[in-house]
């Protein structure tokens, strides 16, 4: 990572990760199991509360320097070659509190305004579809966001793209901005296990349906955040 960053003139700034594996179920502080459960249908993995509170580190991070944003990359992430064109390109107008860089599944979308390098900024209008391996935080809304994100009620990529519930705009960005690497295939969330074996019994999973549905209808009435 720092020597794709050095060769762009991008100075790192590391946020040690958390390894999930490390905390006892009974000391997740920051895990609202319950909720989680309800909402996700599935157990949470060790290293999914790893990956949770290690962004909730960086968001802190965010809020405490003198910037503007600040930009958090995943450590298994590809940096594209335009990506400083494109994030001058967002700097130049108030249009978004939080945008993503990098996606698992293709949705619908309202285009939002052109990028560089034939990228677009955008609202999507279903999901979840993203990745948390890499965003960008407006500074002033970094405390806000981490305190809505606190505690885990859902796995932090699916969390973050919620800009309905937390009053935010949140975009995307497409084509992605970033890639993945071979390490993104041994990713630490996924711990060797395959990831349906922490689903909940069927019958378990019917207040996440009903969670999910009312995520769609929101998501569609999103006009956008208030900010």
């Amino acid at each position: 990572m720092r020597e794709q960053a050095g060769a762009w003139g991008i100075e790192l700034i590391r946020v040690a990760a958390t390894d999930g594996k490390t905390v006892p179920p009974d000391a997740r502080s920051e895990l609202d199991l319950g909720t989680f459960l309800r909402r996700h249908g599935k157990y949470p993995m060790e290293g999914e509360y790893g990956c949770y509170v290690s962004h909730l580190r960086a968001l802190d991070a965010i809020a405490h320097e003198d910037c503007d944003a600040g930009v958090v990359f995943e450590d298994d992430v590809v940096l594209h070659t335009d990506l400083a064109p494109v994030l001058e390109a967002l700097g130049t107008r108030d249009d978004w509190d939080v945008v993503r860089f990098a996606h698992h599944r293709g949705v619908r979308h309202v285009a939002l305004r052109a990028l560089p390098l034939g990228r677009c900024l955008l609202r999507p209008l279903f999901g979840p579809s993203g990745s948390a391996a890499g965003y960008i935080v407006r500074r002033r809304v970094a405390a806000a966001l981490r305190a809505e994100l606190t505690p885990m009620r859902l796995p932090f990529d699916v969390a973050l793209e919620r800009g309905w519930a937390m009053g935010l705009r949140v975009r995307d960005i497409r084509p992605d901005l970033v890639g993945f690497s071979a390490h993104s295939k041994t990713s630490l969330t996924r711990e060797g296990r395959r990831y349906d074996s922490m689903k909940l019994a069927p019958w378990r999973r019917l207040p996440t349906l009903a969670f999910r549905t009312g995520e769609l209808v929101r998501r569609l009435i999103d006009r956008g955040g208030r900010r």
